[in-house]
């Protein structure tokens, strides 16, 4: 048999998105990456990947689907991209091909992905092993349930590594200038499963997913896999994507001690009460280049309110700690949120003022299905959602009632100010400089010109000042 992978991660982004320079257009599916190793691994079959942000329209994916043959799609599924997945589901399924559903919002929701008439069966939770079970017994031409429990994977160790030749990882990096202010042959390596907190926005959906035990890989096995993306794709940054890195801080120094003998930059996300001096150190002196925060708000009721157990001050000395030490601070935080007033969104502008990120990821927050904030959300007739595509954390029109999202633009305007440019801290400086020297040798140097006045404040306000002159 031959199975198509199907990725439908366009929300927000369009047909054609592929590469524009963002992490949603540039990085691959590790879900799927695991999904095809697996089956590559334990099964004789044939597996590709369709990837929609590399199509030019739903006529494109309709051929594109034709010429593969497959007997099964496997069709990944997120609330975001609900229905560019069901859309996908559809197309397969007129052509006569069995549809396998997985992902977050298969788990949360598998009878809503059956009742489209477009998706045969539902694989819910982890699927690696579930889906080699599946595809034995279609060989064997057995009969099986629509909703599959997936057997949870219990050792990490045991997985495949991502096969990322399936998004052809070579050409993708060498025509791929990468992200801001990161050395440009950027790949994401998951080095563990779940998460210890219970924040009100996203759980218990991952709970639901990845069970209620933190699941770490061995060093030893992470090591591998970033050698491997070293020695074979010239891979020159990981960002680990786990939900946070350094839930476990022996294990985060351990793996900091090897990541230091491997020689590559990298980053990760991070909580405010998780991390200390000797951590942030070692991990910067093994490469770590930025640390992802999830600050969410600068007021303190908020952060109770979203049951985060951090506080305020904990967020002003890790990024005290951050500073010291030399690691770019990339913060996540919400504006938008149930209960918020205006003094508390001042609150989160003081808090921006202190903490002076180098990377800002504001979203308006998104009542997402599955999280103890969404049913809150629901049962007070707040949610003013009319699309799936509208759960996108980007202020994407007016997701709740009775916010003012307008008054939250111009502060949003105000907040990215608390900035520093890249030329006005040394670490930043060096950071920015060494990937700027790879994009030119690597034969990026439009791009970096392009960087450079974008990123450098008195260029960017003389070339639009040039322009505006010129358009006269």
């Amino acid at each position: 048999m031959k199975i198509t992978l199907v990725y439908p991660g366009i929300a927000q982004i369009g047909f054609g998105s592929f590469g524009r320079g963002t992490p949603t257009t540039n990085l691959m599916s590790l879900g799927l990456g695991y999904l095809g190793a697996s089956i590559k691994k334990n099964t004789k079959h044939e597996v590709d990947v369709l990837d929609l942000r590399k199509m030019k329209g739903w006529d494109d994916f309709g051929r594109e689907l034709k010429e593969r043959s497959c007997d099964i799609a496997g069709i990944y599924t997120n609330t975001v991209n609900f229905e560019y997945a069901m859309k996908c589901a559809e197309i397969t399924h007129k052509m006569g091909k069995t549809v396998i559903a997985g992902g977050p919002h298969a788990t949360l929701a598998p009878q809503e992905l059956l009742d489209t008439g477009h998706v045969d069966h539902v694989i819910t939770g982890e699927a690696e092993f579930t889906i080699v079970d599946v595809l034995e017994k279609f060989d064997r031409g057995l009969g099986m349930e629509k909703i599959i429990q997936g057997q949870p994977v219990e050792n990490l160790d045991e997985l495949p590594f991502p096969d990322r030749d399936l998004f052809n990882l070579d050409k993708r990096l060498k025509y791929l200038p990468g992200i801001f202010p990161f050395p440009p042959r950027y790949a994401g390596v998951l080095a563990s499963r779940g998460c210890g907190f219970n924040c009100k926005f996203c759980q218990p959906l991952e709970r639901k997913i990845f069970g209620k035990r933190l699941k770490f890989r061995s060093v030893d096995n992470i090591i591998k896999e970033v050698a491997q993306l070293k020695e074979r794709y010239g891979v020159e940054f990981i960002m680990f994507q786990d939900d946070q890195l350094t839930q476990n801080r022996e294990w985060v120094l351990d793996l900091s001690a090897e990541m230091k003998k491997v020689g590559i930059d990298w980053g990760a996300l991070a909580r405010v009460d998780t991390i200390n001096e000797h951590v942030v150190k070692s991990m910067k002196e093994a490469g770590c280049l930025v640390l992802q925060f999830g600050f969410e708000s600068g007021s303190q009721k908020i952060l109770d309110f979203l049951r985060k157990r951090a506080g305020v001050e904990q967020a002003v000395e890790a990024a005290r700690l951050c500073h010291e030490n030399g690691v770019l601070i990339f913060a996540n935080y919400m504006m938008g949120i149930p209960t918020e007033t205006e003094e508390d969104v001042e609150a989160t502008y003081e808090l921006m003022k202190k903490i002076n990120p180098e990377i800002h990821a504001l979203s308006y927050f998104s009542p997402i299905p599955g999280s103890d904030l969404y049913d809150y959300c629901k049962e007070r007739d707040l949610i003013n959602v009319t699309s799936y595509d509208m759960y996108a954390r980007g202020a994407v029109e007016n997701k709740l009632k009775g916010i003012d999202y307008k008054a939250l633009d111009r502060m949003k305007k105000k907040i990215e100010k608390c900035t520093p440019a890249w030329y006005q801290e040394s670490y930043y400086a060096s950071c920015v400089m060494k990937r700027w020297r790879k994009l030119a040798k690597q034969g990026h140097t439009v791009h970096m010109i392009k960087e450079l006045v974008t990123h450098t404040p008195m260029l960017d306000s003389t070339v639009g000042a040039v322009y505006r002159m010129v358009k006269r």
